[in-house]
């Protein structure tokens, strides 16, 4: 029979045990710590982007973007309904994140959970074509501004309060497209893919 540890040898094991657990705890804190900057790093320039703010600043925005050459706003062009906030859902969406911890024989290495492009993009409808996203169209283009009419005074068939698409041509130029959440997704999950492939 083989003989028990002593009362000694086993506090030992169990003050061994109890650092350890507070070293992995600490490693974790850590980890997270690394993630989080990349996420709120992220999130401020989404945030500052002049695509959101200037979508955030309702039908009386100035066209921060240039996407429009100054004229109107991204708000009354693309249509969206007066008092509708069509950032929040994306932001909902972008501020969520999760990490997974997976133990190794060398260490600790994560997985992230991030919202896809795909998803970004299905949750910013065109307000008058459910099946495209406004969010691409930024980056894609969005034709007819040769057809925006776009007023300081509230006009009555208006989705937005301030701005139609009439038949005739009103203006030249065209849509200036602009690199918006794709290229922000995209330097977000490179930051985050440098962590992925550490082991802490």
């Amino acid at each position: 029979m083989a003989n028990s540890l002593s009362p000694l040898a086993l506090k030992k094991i169990m003050q061994q045990a109890a650092k350890e657990k507070i070293f992995l705890k600490e490693i974790k804190i850590s980890i997270k710590n690394k993630v989080v900057d990349a996420h709120e790093e992220f999130l401020k320039k989404f945030n500052s982007h002049p695509v959101t703010t200037e979508i955030e600043g309702g039908p009386s925005a100035s066209n921060m973007s240039r996407t429009l050459g100054g004229v109107g706003n991204l708000y009354t062009y693309i249509g969206f309904p007066s008092g509708s906030s069509p950032i929040r859902p994306l932001r909902i969406l972008l501020e969520k994140y999760k990490i997974r911890y997976h133990h190794t024989k060398q260490g600790i290495r994560i997985t992230v959970e991030l919202p896809t492009k795909e998803e970004a993009f299905q949750v910013t409808p065109m307000p008058w074509a459910t099946g495209r996203s406004w969010a691409r169209g930024i980056e894609r283009g969005i034709s007819g501004l040769g057809r925006y009419l776009v007023s300081s005074r509230n006009i009555a068939k208006s989705r937005s309060g301030k701005a139609i698409e009439v038949k005739g041509r009103v203006r030249g130029g065209r849509f200036s497209n602009t690199s918006y959440l794709s290229t922000l997704l995209n330097d977000y999950y490179k930051k985050i893919q440098q962590l992925e492939r550490k082991t802490f």
